[in-house]
C-alpha cells in the first residue's frame, strides 16, 4: 500500500479509537501491549498521560493486526 493510504488507514484507526473510553481501550490490547502500558512509568511526549500512550499503542496494534 502506498504512504497515503496507510495515512489514511491510521487516521481511521486514531479516530476510531478516540471514540472509546478508556476502559474500553485497556480491554482491547493485546496481553503484550497491556503489558507494554503497565510498565509506562512517563516522557517527554505523554507526560504521565497513561491513557493517551495506550491509545497509542492501541491504534499501533490495530494498524499492524490489518497486516496480519
Amino acid at each position: 500500500m502506498s504512504n497515503l493510504v496507510n495515512d489514511q488507514i491510521m487516521d481511521n484507526i486514531v479516530s476510531d479509537v478516540a471514540d472509546l473510553s478508556d476502559v474500553q481501550v485497556m480491554m482491547n490490547l493485546s496481553d503484550a501491549n497491556v503489558s507494554k502500558v503497565s510498565k509506562f512509568t512517563g516522557d517527554k511526549f505523554y507526560g504521565a498521560d497513561i491513557n493517551a500512550y495506550a491509545r497509542d499503542v492501541l491504534a499501533q496494534q490495530m494498524f499492524d493486526d490489518l497486516g496480519d
